[in-house]
């Protein structure tokens, strides 16, 4: 495994991280499922445990996901080591009455919010507590009072968002509140502004959506994604089998999803991948792809072309 520090920290995060979404098992909000079976909270936790093992130290998890049970799972699979892991998680986006969506960022709800989760994850501090969704600009000079004080404490090292609007990471920066970006880049979508900011004011990137739902993994290149109505994981009316156009550029030794992952590694604003795979042969494949040599830009041209002309910017 390789490690990064996440811009200004001192934090070191193994290149790739766990996603825990998905490990916590399903969640229905607002009349919408996400798709996800259970894996069962057994399975989850030796899985976290035996990527522990194999050098994986990132994961990042948050309120929202399954209610609090993704959470949960992750405390207990790692409150032997804790010392061995950097914890991310968010707030502001939660199940409200009714399997309702919530969204709540004001400066009153931060610190129940970061106490429910030191709870749930059954620890005394967090290493990255991102906002989930964008904070109201209004109260930020309150919030910035409050999430400097639950720092100073020692109930968190590092402040985050997870995020892919520009706007408020610049807010944010002004503000000196903000260490580390969650954002959404790929081959289809490299997020060149975000990795700009992210590189200029030497703050932590963290980089999700490398599969681009699926759409990257080569798995449905030739096989339809089967997803009930609604299903979040799901691109809409998407047809999968499109993006079948990267198999010509695939180099020999390498599978589509690793190229996926390569290519966002490569990216001087990703210092840690996040991926929501649920079983070990995934994340052991991605893990490989960290020891691969970097893409030549020739190979990335081409795949930016690509990328284009299926209609990606």
């Amino acid at each position: 495994m390789k490690y990064r520090n996440l811009g200004k920290t001192d934090i070191s995060v193994s290149s790739i991280g766990i996603g825990a979404w998905q490990l916590g098992g399903p969640l229905v909000l607002d009349g919408v499922h996400d798709g996800h079976p259970d894996p069962g909270k057994a399975n989850v936790i030796k899985l976290i445990r035996d990527l522990g093992e194999l050098g994986v130290n990132f994961i990042d998890t948050a309120e929202q996901y399954s209610h609090g049970e993704s959470e949960r799972r992750v405390g207990a699979a790692i409150k032997a080591d804790r010392d061995k892991w950097v914890v991310s998680t968010k707030f502001g986006h939660k199940v409200g009455e009714g399997n309702r969506r919530h969204i709540d960022t004001s400066p009153q709800s931060i610190m129940p919010a970061l106490e429910d989760s030191l709870k749930r994850l059954q620890t005394d501090y967090v290493d990255v507590y991102n906002y989930h969704t964008i904070p109201d600009i209004a109260h930020l000079e309150e919030s910035a009072k409050i999430l400097q004080k639950a720092k100073d404490k020692g109930m968190i090292r590092a402040l985050g968002i997870s995020t892919t609007d520009t706007a408020i990471v610049r807010e944010l920066i002004k503000r000196d509140m903000l260490d580390v970006v969650q954002y959404v880049s790929s081959i289809l979508s490299p997020a060149k502004e975000m990795q700009g900011l992210i590189e200029t004011n030497n703050l932590g990137g963290v980089s999700r959506g490398v599969m681009a739902g699926g759409c990257l993994s080569g798995r449905y290149f030739h096989t339809k994604l089967e997803c009930k109505t609604g299903d979040r994981r799901s691109w809409g009316d998407e047809d999968y089998s499109r993006f079948n156009v990267f198999e010509q550029l695939i180099p020999e030794g390498m599978t589509m999803a690793q190229l996926a992952c390569r290519f966002v590694l490569d990216q001087k604003a990703s210092h840690t991948i996040i991926l929501g795979a649920k079983n070990l042969k995934d994340y052991k494949s991605a893990i490989d792809a960290v020891h691969l040599e970097s893409l030549d830009e020739k190979l990335k041209a081409e795949l930016r072309t690509a990328a284009h002309d299926l209609g990606f910017d």
